[in-house]
């Protein structure tokens, strides 16, 4: 027996989930022959996006797929600005903290400033 999930038909009507009882398959010889190779799908041109797996507001499932873009999607894509702060962000991180320039590593003198005057002994 196999078990059907509760769904909604297309006319609205709600069925509750259930057993169905399967059919034993027969040995009866098949009217049409089956199709050796699969049929071909058509290629889409230029860019493509994947759509993952949904429900449709009826009920009905879509399984994932590619989809072709137009040109005027991805211009608008690419002008979303978010690369650019992304960019930014990088940036800030790679600077590092502020003032982080003058520290001296361990073990080594610090140089004196230009704007410092020398200290003459006498």
């Amino acid at each position: 027996m196999t078990y059907v999930r509760p769904h909604v038909r297309r006319d609205g009507t709600y069925v509750k989930g259930h057993y169905r009882r399967t059919r034993p398959r027969t040995a009866q010889p098949r009217t049409a022959p089956r199709r050796a190779t699969p049929r071909p799908r058509p290629v889409p041109a230029g860019p493509t996006t994947y759509v993952r797996p949904y429900y449709r507001a009826d009920g009905t499932r879509v399984r994932g797929h590619h989809r072709s873009i137009s040109p005027r999607t991805v211009a608008v894509a690419a002008g979303t600005g978010g690369g650019f702060l992304l960019l930014l962000l990088i940036l800030l991180a790679l600077a590092g903290e502020p003032g982080s320039s003058s520290k001296t590593p361990a073990g080594t003198k610090a140089s004196p400033s230009a704007s410092a005057p020398a200290a003459h002994h006498r």
